[in-house]
Parts: C-alpha cells; structure tokens; sequence
C-alpha cells in the first residue's frame, strides 16, 4: 500500500512540474478529470474552467475540427498527433501547439492523456526561415558574369550551413580567393579581356570543388567557397589542389595569349575560427592576406 502511494506521489509531482500541458479525460465520456499548471498557465483557463467539461466544451478546443471525432478514435486505443495546431487562449491570443492523445489502461479504467506542447517559437522561427527563402527565391542569385553564385546568396546560404554545422556538430571550410595584381592586368589588357578571364575563373573554379560545395564571386576578383562538412585539413587540400592546377590555366583573348595571373588564398574552419559568419570571414580575409604578404599560395589562419 505504501509503495502505491508513493508512486502516486511521485507521477502527482511529475504532473504538476510538467513543461507541457496535460489534460486527463475520462475514456468513456470525455469528460477532463484533471489538468495540470502548465496548460492551466498556457491557456489562461482556471481549473474549474476544464475539469468537468468534454474537451470540445473548452474555449480554447472549440475550434478543433472533428474534435468528437477524434475522441471517438482514441476510445478505440488509437493516438491522434496534431503537428501543428493553434489553440486559443482565454484572452484570444493564438498559440501555436503540438498536440498527442494517447488512450490507455490505468487498472481497470481506460483513460485519454493529451500532451499539449508549446511550439510558437518553433513555429515563428520556421515561418521566418520560410520567409527568408520565399524573398531569397525572388532575387538573383548568380553572378551573370562568372555563372557563379552572387554575394547575397553567399551570405544566406552561409548562415544556413554554420547552423547546420552547429547543430549537428560538423565542421564547416571557408575559402576565400583572390586574383593578385588583377587591376594591373585590366588596365594592361583592358576590361573587356579582364571579364573574358573572370567568365574562364568561375567554369575553372566549378570544375575544382566538389558537388557539394558553394562557389560564388564575392566581389571584383575576390571569390569564396563553402565547404561543408570539410576539416582544416581537407578545406586546406581542396584550396591547395586549386591553386596546383590555376598553373595550367590558359589566359587567352581574342586569340591572343595574355600571360599568367596567380591566386592568394584564405583558409579558415569552423567553429575553431570563428562561431558567426562575419568571424569566420574575417579570419579567412586575414589568412588570405597573410598569404599575399608572405608570399604564400595559401594560408591557414592560425
């Protein structure tokens, strides 16, 4: 008998410290029998205002669709989840949930449990995200000169791989690529044959990166690739390799050979260099231009 009660003490204090709101109804009428804090707390409700009651007889589920419905599925020991439901609170605000019943035995008795989970911010956060993609969908994304990714869409799809990284604790390689002397050989060659090398750049570049990988022109002759899922090790091979192979890049216009240009080159990793966009950038801006200083194809930021 002891032992009952102190189990009955014990699921009692989980009921009421609970982070989710939970309702109990009775299996064979659907009538709440008990409510805890937390969605008393969510809804604004008093308790007298559920216990009592079917649950489609409470404001804030009056506008579940088919709610006696699907109580009459949980008398049949099914479980409904609602992924995405919004509830409306006693002072009208609507609050975005995720919703389970269960149905099970307790001895004798057939009871329905209904776990209700606050996911407004979730749901903000998605929605935003969504937005963010709907707008990112509307602008231009490439560089029409190189057939490259632009700039703006650099910048989004950074944001969206350091959070990927982070929260499946990956590593992530940025490096970032310059064309030293590149305004010399403008003004020696003029800019028509500059942009023919910029387009030959961006179909070198493509050829030289994995399928995975995100190459765009960040600006004049400055370029950044995204590595994800790349160690130090790897991001600093990949931007090795493509510094091996620039050599044979051929520099011709107009059937005219223009000489050879040369790439500095930043490497930085995340999250040992940087846990933001912006740091991480700063840091491979400053390897690449250690690199230009020392004379070194590439430097990894230290």
């Amino acid at each position: 008998m002891q032992t009952l009660k102190d189990s009955d003490l014990r699921y009692r204090r989980l009921f009421d410290a609970a982070q989710d709101g939970i309702l109990i109804l009775d299996a064979e009428t659907g009538v709440i029998t008990d409510v805890n804090p937390f969605l008393i707390n969510m809804l604004g409700y008093s308790r007298e205002e559920f216990v009592e009651k079917k649950i489609w007889q409470v404001g804030a589920f009056k506008d579940i669709e088919a709610s006696q419905n699907a109580f009459e599925a949980l008398q049949n020991y099914e479980t409904i989840r609602y992924e995405d439901l919004p509830l409306k609170a006693k002072d009208g605000k609507l609050i975005q949930v995720e919703l389970v019943r269960n149905a099970y035995l307790v001895g004798n008795e057939k009871v329905i449990q209904c776990n209700v989970r606050d996911i407004t911010d979730r749901k903000q956060a998605q929605d935003a995200l969504l937005k963010r993609e709907a707008l990112l969908r509307q602008r231009p994304v490439w560089d029409h000169l190189t057939g490259l990714f632009n700039r703006l869409y650099m910048e989004e799809i950074l944001e969206r791989e350091l959070l990927r990284a982070s929260r499946k604790q990956l590593s992530l390689g940025i490096v970032k690529l310059n064309v030293n002397d590149f305004k010399r050989f403008n003004e020696t060659h003029g800019r028509a044959a500059g942009d023919a090398v910029l387009r030959k750049l961006g179909n070198f570049l493509l050829k030289y990166v994995r399928r995975e990988d995100i190459t765009c022109r960040y600006g004049g002759d400055e370029f950044i690739i995204v590595l994800p899922d790349a160690s130090r090790k790897v991001t600093w091979e990949r931007a090795e390799l493509i510094c091996e192979h620039f050599k044979q890049f051929e520099l011709q216009f107009n059937g005219q050979a223009l000489g050879t240009l040369t790439f500095s080159v930043g490497v930085a990793v995340f999250p040992e260099d940087g846990s933001t966009s912006a740091s991480i950038l700063r840091v491979a801006d400053n390897a690449l231009y250690c690199a230009k200083g020392e004379r070194h194809r590439v430097a990894v930021a230290k």
